[in-house]
């Protein structure tokens, strides 16, 4: 009887080494920041299309004081060639930077511009480097997020953002982009980016909260359709970048 009683607590030892190694196989492993942020990167770019990508896009961008606005945007990461078309009320502004980075602005495809509405519409030339940067920036998320433009990345955290379950991640920009603080909002199921907070760290009543919604397929990049921008603490909603028209032009 004793014999038989150590064989079969023996036995019971095993199964449950057997049991607790199956089940510490089985739990999804802790991801950096920085691992999250690839698996996000490599979910819109698969194919890491991003460098090369020649955008075309037609863009409403309503917002509380400006309901009508609306714009085309061409870019090419190959040459950092850029064109943006807005309206401006009954007239239209044409900002241009070639592939040499030559910056030229037209108003009503007039280049010469009264001072007063250069003024009025911020319509000088070296702004053109500003439209460029921003739209590159935030239609190339996640990928524009890398170690050109990053300097330091906090610790990840769950939460939930927009109702969805999300790693939410602290950022430093090496430049500003409004600020050099972001926080941003990478899905747990997929890793889509579900959108990200702008923050002042030495002014906590002003930011941005952008929520990011639905697809658009350029050259097998999973961009956002919608971009609605809310004020930050308060969230408030300011307007939303809607993609209505997308060309895909020979790469």
């Amino acid at each position: 009887m004793i014999k038989l009683q150590i064989t079969t607590n023996s036995f019971f030892v095993f199964l449950l080494i057997i049991i607790s190694a199956c089940s510490t196989s089985t739990e999804p492993q802790t991801l950096t920041s920085q691992e999250i942020l690839q698996k996000s990167i490599e979910y819109h770019d698969p194919n890491n299309n991003w460098q090369r990508l020649n955008i075309h896009l037609h863009i409403q961008e309503p917002r509380i004081d400006n309901p009508e606005r609306y714009s085309i945007v061409k870019l090419n990461n190959r040459s950092d060639a850029f064109e943006l078309i807005r309206n401006r009320n009954e007239h239209i502004s044409r900002h241009v930077i070639d592939s040499e980075g030559k910056p030229t602005v037209l108003f009503n495809e007039n280049e010469n511009i009264p001072p007063e509405l250069v003024a009025k519409y911020r319509l000088n030339p070296d702004r053109n480097f500003v439209y460029r940067d921003f739209y590159k920036m935030l239609y190339g998320l996640p990928m524009t997020l890398n170690d050109a433009t990053i300097k330091a990345m906090g610790q990840v955290e769950s939460t939930i953002y927009n109702g969805e379950v999300c790693h939410q991640i602290p950022l430093e920009l090496k430049e500003e982009m409004f600020s050099k603080h972001w926080v941003i909002y990478i899905a747990k199921s997929n890793f889509t980016y579900c959108g990200m907070e702008i923050i002042f760290p030495d002014d906590n009543t002003k930011g941005e909260r952008l929520y990011f919604d639905g697809e658009v397929n350029l050259d097998k990049i999973k961009i956002a359709r919608y971009r609605h921008w809310h004020t930050y603490p308060e969230g408030k909603y300011s307007g939303s970048d809607i993609v209505v028209k997308d060309i895909n032009p020979a790469q």
